[in-house]
């Protein structure tokens, strides 16, 4: 009960983990978010700011409207700069809660304490809900901004306004933080789930491996991933047809799942995909062409500890104007020789 509680005010009733995997979709979430209400701020409080000079109701809060100008045009600042700086976006978000509760906080007791407040109120239940973050910190800082309204109501309000006021900042308060809460639920656990789906759409479910379908999709960024060379290694398991019929498929699987594993270790996820039954493709960028004969070597070695046999070939290109599909056909063709060789001293029935 204890651990469900930590999980939903801390990661939004998901986990650690699961969090962490859409951290950065939040904060582009909010970098995108606080840009657009940053503008519409600085709109809008510069509009009543102009109306301070020709309505009557407005003057009494024009320095009010002054500084919600200056604090929002650097929110804008902020808020562009949280769209490079993954950081900058936490700050944006807080500071744009800043600007509009205590604008509320000061029309309410500064400007018109004689007045019952209604602007606070409404910004207390919407700000909050337009930005995502963990829902215990969210609920902290709106407690804060609600203790700072009440000590300054009771210094500023007299009866009967003070005690509707009060009430209603408990009130509003308290269906604030659980909106908050049960929003910022449903806004991570979505953003978890849309992961997970993407997560099986491009991961090949027996090795881990990025599948083709993945393969498929990134083949077009990939002239834009490196800056010196790239490199296009293919790789086909030689046996696993023989060592299906003779041990089974479970030992062939669990070939596949070792060589996937060895490419892996070596060139890295992100870049390692498994295209087809037996079939890999990998692409190393920024390696010199004796760096990536070095970790070849070393894969093979691996490979041959378990006495499994891989064919090979690759293809390496140091020039900005590289056609993938050329790269990757001559490293293709080149593991088909490597395989012939292979098969020219083992017998296809077989498994060395």
């Amino acid at each position: 009960m204890l651990e469900r509680i930590k999980n939903f005010f801390l990661y939004g009733d998901t986990d650690k983990e699961s969090y962490k995997s859409v951290k950065a979709n939040i904060e582009r979430y909010n970098a995108v978010t606080a840009l657009i209400f940053a503008s519409v701020a600085t709109l809008l409080i510069g509009v009543m700011f102009f109306l301070a000079d020709s309505k009557e109701g407005f003057a009494s809060s024009k320095h009010i409207y002054h500084w919600g100008m200056v604090l929002s045009v650097f929110e804008l600042g902020i808020a562009v700069a949280a769209r490079k700086i993954r950081i900058f976006s936490y700050i944006a978000v807080y500071l744009a809660i800043a600007i509009f509760l205590s604008y509320g906080i000061a029309i309410a007791t500064i400007s018109r304490p004689e007045e019952q407040t209604v602007t606070f109120m409404v910004m207390l239940i919407f700000v909050p809900l337009i930005f995502i973050d963990r829902p215990i910190r969210m609920a902290l800082v709106l407690i804060l901004y609600i203790a700072v309204f009440i000590v300054l109501a009771y210094q500023t309000k007299i009866e009967p306004v003070l005690s509707v006021d009060v009430t209603d900042a408990y009130i509003f308060g308290m269906l604030s933080i659980v909106s908050e809460s049960v929003v910022y639920r449903a806004k991570i656990r979505g953003y978890v789930l849309e992961h997970k789906l993407k997560a099986m759409s491009e991961t090949d479910q027996l090795t881990g491996l990025n599948n083709r379908n993945c393969y498929e999709m990134s083949l077009g960024s990939y002239p834009n991933r490196f800056k010196d060379s790239i490199c296009c290694i293919y790789i086909d398991v030689n046996g696993l047809h023989e060592l299906n019929n003779t041990k089974g498929h479970q030992a062939g699987d669990e070939m596949l799942q070792y060589i996937a594993d060895i490419v892996k270790k070596t060139f890295g996820q992100r870049d390692s995909y498994r295209i087809g039954g037996d079939e890999y493709v990998t692409f190393v960028t920024d390696r010199s062409l004796s760096e990536v004969e070095a970790k070849l070597s070393e894969m093979r070695d691996r490979i041959a500890e378990k006495s499994y046999h891989a064919a090979i070939g690759y293809e390496f290109c140091d020039t900005k104007n590289v056609n993938m599909n050329d790269l990757i056909v001559v490293a293709e063709s080149k593991m088909y020789k490597d395989k012939s060789e292979y098969y020219k001293t083992h017998d296809r029935r077989t498994r060395q």
